[in-house]
Formats: C-alpha cells, structure tokens, sequence
C-alpha cells in the first residue's frame, strides 16, 4: 500500500448511502467519503496552533457596534414586523 492510499469495502446500505448522498451534494462517492473520514478523525492535538492558540478555548471578542440596542427593545419590533409580513401572505 502506498503511504496514504487506503480501499475500503463498504457493505450495500453504506455504498448506497454514500452514492446518494454525494450526488445530492455534487460530489463523488471518493470526494464525499474523503471529507466524511476527515471531519471524524480530525483531532486538534495534531497540530500545532499559531501563537499558541487552540481554537477550542479561543473566545471571540464581542463586537459591540455604536447603536446597538438591547434585545428587550428590538424583539417586540421584530415580532410586530414579521406578524405583518405573515398577514400580508395571507
């Protein structure tokens, strides 16, 4: 085998599973499979984060805009305006 060549066999539910799903997507059955083994077996401990961050513990800084209201003011606005517009479709 190849260094990172490997064939799986697949049983009939999985292989037509996998082909369903990747024509849905737009992908081949490989390219799907691929990304599918991918996202399982990504592991953060296999690398090394710059400026020593893990992006499982980084905290986003809050983006807090001049002119930002509380969601206690906007929200009976934006219910009152969607109630329109669903009034408006019937």
């Amino acid at each position: 085998m190849a260094d990172g060549d490997l064939t799986l066999k697949l049983d009939r539910y999985a292989s037509e599973k996998l082909a369903k799903k990747a024509k849905a997507a737009g992908m081949s059955p490989e390219d799907l499979a691929t990304s599918l083994l991918s996202a399982q077996l990504f592991d953060y401990d296999d690398f090394t984060w710059p400026e020593g961050g893990d992006p499982r513990t980084a905290i986003a800084e809050p983006v807090i805009e001049d002119g930002a209201r509380d969601w206690d003011e906007v929200r009976p606005e934006l219910e009152a305006y969607l109630e329109e517009k669903l009034k408006a479709r019937r």
